[in-house]
């Protein structure tokens, strides 16, 4: 009981509970510019990576930020730009004219990846003249080739979640749905709970709009930002199937450094996808077509 009045207090200290969010929400609504939406929506993937110094294996690293570009450059539609932000380059084959890099002079420290999240805001709010939506991802999970897609198409001017896909263990083969609670028992914790490549937020970088960059400044806890959404009036449609593909067990995953990985290799194991759907899957995320897989 002292645990769970202790993080009441610190949730009102925070401004994290229900009210103080409506409270914020409200006051951005007040304050926000919008403009009549484009008929050329584009999507923006914001990717912090690791510094060299701090990676146990600078070659995974790499590779698994190749297999996550060829992620993006996989979709079926190509309205996208990337840009990758660190303080060590990787290999300069993985850059094009939609893949940029963002050179971070900050430190180093063990977990850096919230400055680098508002450098990337940063600079994409400040270079691009568009709209569309944006999405922090992991440098190493894997997007549906359907994906971008699927939100550029429908377009709902608010934001989507996905909260169905996969966990993976790609070296030993083994695959774990994650989803809301299904009656089979076959998951019971959705997708955007583990990982932070879930969340694509309509966003409006033109000039004369105003309020996309001071929202996605709050948008700290992938676990909390669909109430947050809702919040500030614009509640997230969930993405209507499996997209996102989060790796485990490589070696380089930040929840492996804070030594929380446990708990999820646990939940693989209970809710394993059995074997003969593997294969669908794979087919599916086009998994035999990126590197490294």
């Amino acid at each position: 009981m002292a645990e769970a009045f202790g993080k009441q207090i610190s949730n009102l200290l925070k401004g994290k509970t229900g009210p103080q969010m409506r409270a914020g929400g409200w006051l951005w609504r007040q304050w926000a510019q919008a403009l009549p939406p484009s008929d050329r929506p584009q999507m923006f993937f914001a990717v912090p990576l690791v510094s060299r110094r701090r990676a146990g294996d600078w070659g995974m690293v790499e590779a698994n930020l190749a297999r996550t570009l060829a992620s993006f450059r996989a979709q079926s539609r190509g309205d996208w730009q990337a840009v990758v932000c660190g303080q060590d380059r990787p290999d300069a084959g993985l850059f094009d004219d939609r893949v940029s890099f963002l050179p971070f002079d900050g430190s180093d420290k063990f977990y850096d990846k919230g400055d680098k999240r508002v450098a990337l805001l940063r600079h994409i709010s400040r270079t691009v003249a568009a709209d569309g939506y944006y999405m922090q991802f992991d440098a190493d999970d894997i997007l549906h080739p359907r994906f971008v897609e699927h939100v550029l198409s429908d377009d709902n001017g608010r934001g989507y979640l996905i909260d169905t896909g996969y966990m993976a263990d790609l070296a030993a083969g083994l695959f774990a749905r994650l989803a809301p609670k299904s009656p089979d028992a076959a998951s019971n914790i959705p997708f955007n709970r583990y990982c932070g490549s879930s969340n694509a937020i309509r966003v409006d970088f033109r000039a004369g709009a105003r309020g996309s960059a001071k929202l996605l400044t709050k948008l700290r806890a992938h676990g909390r930002i669909p109430a947050q959404m809702a919040a500030h009036g614009l509640a997230m449609d969930p993405v209507p199937f499996a997209a996102a593909i989060y790796l485990v067990n490589h070696g380089e995953n930040m929840v492996e450094r804070r030594g929380n990985l446990g708990g999820k290799l646990d939940y693989m194991q209970r809710h394993l996808v059995p074997e003969a759907e593997v294969a669908a899957i794979r087919r599916d995320f086009g998994l035999d077509s990126l590197p490294g897989v």
